[in-house]
């Protein structure tokens, strides 16, 4: 699991790469703004990205509020609302009440509305339950609800069978389960199941809705209540708090949180922190508050409402004419159109702008990144004009931003599969441009690549030569009684130049696997996780397509930089994206790829790949001709660690090797085996660090039978009778030796130093063998560096399809650092 810091550095990057490509952090350049239009390089373009759904902004009204707010009572009120609100403040709050039937509080935003509001409504002894796309503001205030000793869970978007199982589940244990939520979600329009709440909430008294519906107020509901105020049954929003958003479609500032009865009101009013702490709503855009409360009860607004929903139909029907792949059917003033990957969203949005229609970039953060698409923001400054044109400008542009990217509808498809299925797409099935002509392969077995050109490429970089992933497959191949996270479907996929006789320009292989989705999280997490897999072993569990697999380590990806290679990755990545949907697999993986690569890191930020760094990995050069010389290299306290625990403790222990496929290896017994089987598992039971599915017992057989592997096993001479209290498996390369896992005899690891004297044997191996390192791989970084390795920095690069597993792992991680009350 990525540390905080290493997760706002992934979105660093994904937004400035935006940023670059001149899509993100725009500047209008007008001197006046009508709402229509806006300014930018230079040229106007039709504004499809504001969220003031009704056009007020420019309204007579809203601005003569202003106005005669800063004559009366100037630009500033500074003072905390809990000694002294600016006038206007109560009558502001009482047509917020008469607005929307109900008593409410005006907010600063509509997020310092849910800081103050959702920490003061959920008790310590309440659950909260998080849609898993419920807003990030929601999403923040819920950790200070955590912090204050409420359980907080994240449950998948809009599941309410999973919601129903929580409640059954918690009932007991807590005094109110909360449910929070969007009313109207505002990247793919997407509306809450409020007819379905309403038979829930029915169905349990203890469940409470707290509802975000900020993209809702104002252009739906009588005079402007929004969707839930309108939608949800009375009974259900007796058990309801409904926030919302003043700063959108009102047109205004600030946000409104509104409450089931006058005591909650007055408790959050009370004790809400950014109302006791934060300055209000100041009298400028109070007095637009008020203009624009005044005019959502009036028929202009009614008239308004119906001109954005004519707008709304209207571009829906365009848009099914022409076969658009509009993500969510709704009927909101929020349309997205898919695109797939983030390079197509941003050619796609760079077209409409070229062709004088501004619109948002729907990616990664704010959606999955595969799920890309242009995010359309209708308002009533639009005319019937603006609506046809921007249609038929994504009709022209969709095909061609697929087409230059090397994408199809296929692709698109697979994508949208959900949201899109049976829907016809109006677009070219294959790409309109064709490429060079660069044929991908794709095998199931390293039997069918020649062992001289694999090994060429990739033989030298870790435990996947040819002879390397023969032994792979044996041991993880589709056996029927392996348990199902030992059974890995191999891809290999190589990229050839038929230009150049047919010479690879990208190679690397994936496997298919069930994956724990806290390999990476921190100890302590992964520790609580097991303790919860004893009841469910498949908890958090995920199918994973990643490039190498569980037990190989190193840079699994070849590419020749002379060609184009950039062209080969994608097509790689294309496979592998229709792999990972064809195996329902929840994310592609990008293992261990080296670090100072700018090049192959712009190619994958475009592709919607976020980074995150790996364990660091340690390479050990063999450099020296003796021991001595090998000390001589350490630092003092390094050189006095191995000459006192290393060293000198070599001679006390037993080694012997069984070189894969030799007779000494298959006179290994069954009994031996399981013995040193049993040393591995004490290992992994101490293993939290990178917590994997322990390997299966067949591993041991099948990388014996192989040539390229070698088991080292050590004895305690003063107790042969133990039998080996120590081994490594080594993978034995051209020029390396790499232990890919050990096992030990617990007892004698600090009084005999038998995991120091196991690294030590690697290196004793390379000597053996003429090979120029030791890979030592991940972990154990102290005792690693005492050895005099390197280490050399990883990195991850990670595509979800829906990101879900792992959010709850880090929101489990967030929620055990809370110290207990």
């Amino acid at each position: 699991m990525a540390k905080a810091d290493e997760v706002l550095q992934a979105f660093d990057e994904v937004i400035s790469d935006g940023v670059r490509r001149g899509m993100l952090h725009n500047v209008a350049e007008d001197e006046r703004l009508d709402g229509r239009l806006v300014t930018l390089g230079g040229r106007p373009v039709v504004n499809f990205g504001s969220c003031s759904y009704l056009g007020l902004e420019t309204h007579p009204a809203l601005r003569a509020g202003v106005v005669d707010a800063v004559e009366r009572y100037g630009t500033q009120f500074s003072s905390s609302r809990a000694y002294l609100s600016a006038p206007g403040y109560a009558e502001a709050e009482a047509e917020l009440a008469a607005l929307f039937g109900r008593p409410a509080i005006l907010t600063p935003s509509t997020t310092m509305g849910h800081l103050a509001a959702l920490p003061t409504v959920v008790g310590s002894d309440d659950v909260l339950l998080l849609d898993h796309q419920v807003h990030h503001s929601v999403q923040t205030a819920a950790k200070l609800v955590q912090a204050q000793g409420a359980r907080v869970e994240l449950v998948p978007h809009s599941d309410l069978r999973t919601v129903r199982r929580r409640i059954e589940e918690l009932r007991r244990s807590h005094r109110r389960i909360w449910y929070a939520l969007d009313g109207l979600y505002s990247m793919y329009a997407d509306f809450a199941p409020f007819e379905e709440l309403d038979a829930l909430v029915a169905e349990h008294g203890q469940l409470w809705l707290y509802v975000d519906d900020a993209h809702a107020f104002s252009w739906t509901g009588r005079h402007g209540r929004g969707r839930a105020l309108d939608a949800l049954d009375p009974a259900t929003l007796e058990r309801s708090v409904v926030a919302g958003s003043l700063n959108k479609s009102f047109a205004a500032a600030g946000g409104a949180v509104t409450f089931p009865d006058a005591e909650l009101r007055r408790r959050v009013f009370t004790v809400g922190g950014p109302l006791i702490f934060s300055g209000p709503v100041q009298p400028p855009m109070l007095g637009a508050v008020l203009a624009s409360l005044r005019l959502h009860r009036t028929p202009e607004v009614a008239a308004r409402q119906e001109r954005l929903l004519d707008v709304i139909r209207l571009f829906n029907r365009l848009a099914a004419e022409r076969a658009l792949p509009v993500v969510s059917l709704s009927e909101a003033p929020i349309r997205c159109v898919g695109a797939g990957r983030p390079q197509v969203a941003y050619n796609l949005t760079g077209r409409l702008r070229d062709a004088g229609y501004f619109v948002d970039t729907a990616t990664f953060p704010a959606v999955v990144a595969k799920r890309s698409g242009a995010r359309i923001a209708l308002t009533a400054h639009h005319t019937d004009e603006d609506v046809a044109g921007l249609v038929d400008a994504l009709a022209d542009a969709l095909p061609r931003a697929l087409a230059e990217e090397g994408d199809s509808v296929e692709t698109l498809r697979r994508a949208f599969h959900r949201q899109l299925a049976g829907r016809p797409i109006g677009a070219p099935e294959q790409p309109l441009v064709q490429r060079q002509p660069l044929f991908l392969e794709h095998h199931t077995t390293i039997t069918a690549i020649e062992r001289g050109e694999w090994d060429a490429m990739l033989g030298g970089r870790g435990a996947f030569d040819w002879q390397g992933l023969r032994a792979l497959e044996d041991a993880f191949g589709q056996v029927r009684d392996l348990q199902p996270e030992h059974r890995w479907r191999f891809h290999y996929w190589l990229v050839r130049d038929p230009a150049a006789g047919g010479r690879p320009v990208a190679a690397t292989f994936f496997t298919t696997a069930v994956w724990k989705d806290d390999m990476l999280a921190a100890p302590h997490v992964s520790a609580e996780i097991e303790r919860r897999r004893g009841a469910d072993p498949r908890y958090l569990t995920s199918t994973m397509l990643g490039m190498g697999s569980l037990l190989s380590e190193g840079d699994h990806l070849y590419l020749d930089r002379t060609r184009d290679w950039r062209a080969a990755l994608r097509l790689i990545l294309a496979a592998a994206r229709a792999e990972e949907d064809a195996a329902g697999a929840a994310g592609v993986v990008l293992r261990d790829l080296p670090d100072g690569d700018p090049e192959l890191h712009e190619v994958l930020l475009g592709e919607g790949f976020a980074r995150v760094p790996s364990l660091d990995t340690w390479t050990r050069p063999i450099d020296f001709a003796d021991d001595e010389q090998f000390l001589a290299g350490l630092p003092k306290k390094a050189r006095y660690h191995q000459r006192v625990n290393v060293l000198a403790w070599e001679d006390r222990y037993d080694v012997r090797r069984y070189p894969g496929g030799s007779p000494e290896a298959a006179l290994l017994g069954p009994r031996e085996r399981d013995h040193l089987y049993r040393l591995y598992r004490n290992v992994h039971a101490r293993s939290l660090e990178l917590n994997v599915f322990p390997l299966p017992r067949r591993l041991l057989d099948a990388l014996l039978h192989r040539p390229g592997w070698e088991l080292v096993a050590l004895s305690l001479r003063e107790a042969p009778a133990e039998g080996p209290v120590a081994f490594a498996m080594q993978h034995i390369g051209a020029d390396h030796v790499q232990p890919l896992f050990v096992g030990l005899d617990y007892r004698y690891v600090a009084s005999h130093h038998a995991y120091q004297q196991t690294l030590w044997q690697a290196v004793r191996s390379a000597q053996r063998h003429g090979a120029g390192r030791v890979f030592y791989g991940m972990s154990a970084d102290l005792q690693k560096a005492r050895f005099g390795a390197v280490r050399e920095k990883r990195w991850v690069y990670l595509q979800s399809t829906d990101g879900y597993q792992l959010d709850v792992v880090h929101q489990l991680g967030e929620q055990l650092a809370v110290p207990a009350a």
